[in-house]
């Protein structure tokens, strides 16, 4: 076990060592053939890594990276039925899940009234018509110079996508800013349903909207007091997390401050350094930037860390989902890298980069990529976005999601009113959801603890 850990050890530092050699390859006196060997050896990388991770989980099947040979005892010791759900749903909260079988669309609504169930015959059709429109929509205005963008077209789409998949519960939505709890299945995993259109509003104009990343992760939340009672992640895969927490508390263990990395890609993403600097002001966290923002270093720093923001260039790779990575100074984060932080008691993560939040979906719906790295790590939460970002959009997103949530607010209500805040500015081109809807709340919706780290705490 040991020499499976050390090789797999050697194999992500040479594979950073190439990755990195790449980054900084100079097109105009590197030669076509000098890339395309480095290109190999990535290659050769990938397939040692992928090896060696699949056969570090065949052994540990009695620690946290062992989740996909032990899904199935899972899911029957951990699977939570409708009438336990129901009781620790607020009043105001409606969870909806869907699923795509034989062509037919099911939706499941479940309130503390009890469960609904919607079938449309041809829902997935209707999907596989209606989705690659709406992202060819967003790629367009994602493209440079694209001003004045009218919002009448994607509204549409977006109206259509409202009536397929929410209109069929709409009787059963909570009232106005309620919470409204979305399990997607299938392609719907990359559809902004907050930015789901109604006619007259987007859905998150209305309602506080998270997501858990499947339904076998379904577990009670308590939202009425903001407190976690069981996290849909992490209690399936390593229930320490809370406990670890509760440790903090009993011993009056310092908290560490935030931390922020901001990585501008040689240059290419000066955003990411102006927004780490703010949010680390704000947040009085400890920032690391440029060539001091290392894997390494958010290997040693993670531990203990309340949030983690990571401002810098995102890749999504669906056909390895594994290497899926946010590019830091010393190489690429990817999900194999991820999944080995120590993240329990770190209440939040965020992923300020493009396309952090698309995963491959594998064998039960389970979602494959950085996102789920980030959760089975420990993170109780993370902010993710669903496709390429535009600079200044994120950043002020970014500062108002802060904002919020040092006044006090809940992770969800912040990144909603954040959300807002873009989108109610009428003189402006954010009022497009390519720029305000990239962005996903996944896991605990409640307010952070970290806050008060400097208040003395009372077991009283």
């Amino acid at each position: 076990m040991l020499r499976i850990q050390q090789e797999l050890k050697d194999w992500q530092e040479r594979y950073r060592k190439y990755s990195t050699q790449l980054v900084n390859t100079d097109t105009s006196v590197s030669s076509t053939v000098d890339r395309e060997m480095i290109q190999a050896e990535l290659k050769q990388c990938e397939v040692k890594l992928s090896e060696l991770f699949e056969r570090l989980q065949l052994h540990e099947s009695d620690t946290r990276l062992l989740f996909h040979t032990k899904r199935h005892i899972m899911q029957t010791e951990n699977q939570v039925n409708t009438a336990q759900l129901r009781q620790h749903l607020s009043p105001n909260q409606l969870l909806l899940a869907y699923f795509l079988y034989q062509g037919k669309l099911v939706i499941f609504a479940v309130n503390t009234e009890g469960l609904i169930i919607h079938e449309n015959p041809d829902g997935m059709a209707q999907l596989e018509y209606l989705l690659p429109l709406l992202y060819a929509h967003l790629e367009l205005a994602n493209r440079p110079n694209q001003k004045d963008l009218s919002l009448r077209p994607i509204c549409r789409l977006l109206n259509k996508l409202y009536n397929l998949l929410i209109t069929p519960m709409a009787t059963l939505l909570p009232p106005s800013s309620g919470y409204l709890t979305i399990v997607p299945y299938g392609p719907l995993h990359n559809l902004p349903f907050h930015a789901l259109f109604d006619g007259s509003h987007f859905l998150v104009e209305d309602f506080q909207i998270n997501y858990l990343p499947s339904s076998n992760m379904l577990s009670p939340m308590d939202i009425q007091s903001g407190e976690q009672t069981a996290h849909p992640v992490y209690d399936a895969y390593h229930a320490d997390t809370r406990r670890a927490h509760d440790l903090h508390l009993q011993k009056r263990v310092p908290v560490k401050p935030p931390l922020v990395f901001g990585y501008s890609d040689n240059g290419h993403l000066q955003r990411a350094i102006d927004e780490a600097k703010t949010l680390a002001t704000m947040l009085g966290g400890e920032c690391y930037l440029e060539r001091d923002a290392t894997i390494a270093r958010l290997y040693d720093q993670a531990p203990g860390s309340p949030i983690i923001h990571l401002a810098t260039h995102g890749h999504s790779r669906l056909d390895a989902p594994n290497f899926s990575y946010m590019r830091l100074a010393d190489g690429q984060l990817n999900a194999i890298d991820a999944f080995n932080l120590r993240l329990q008691g770190c209440e939040l993560v965020t992923l300020s980069g493009c396309e952090t939040g698309l995963a491959l979906v594998g064998g039960g719906d389970e979602q494959l990529g950085l996102g789920r790295a980030f959760l089975v790590a420990g993170a109780a939460s993370l902010v993710i976005s669903l496709w390429p970002v535009e600079d200044n959009a994120t950043n002020e997103l970014m500062q108002i999601f802060y904002q919020h949530i040092l006044s006090g607010e809940s992770r969800v209500q912040a990144l909603r009113a954040a959300q807002c805040s873009l989108l109610h500015r009428t003189s402006s081109d954010y009022t497009h959801p390519n720029f305000w809807a990239a962005f996903r709340l996944v896991g605990d919706v409640g307010p952070l603890h970290f806050r008060n780290a400097n208040v003395p705490f009372s077991l009283d």
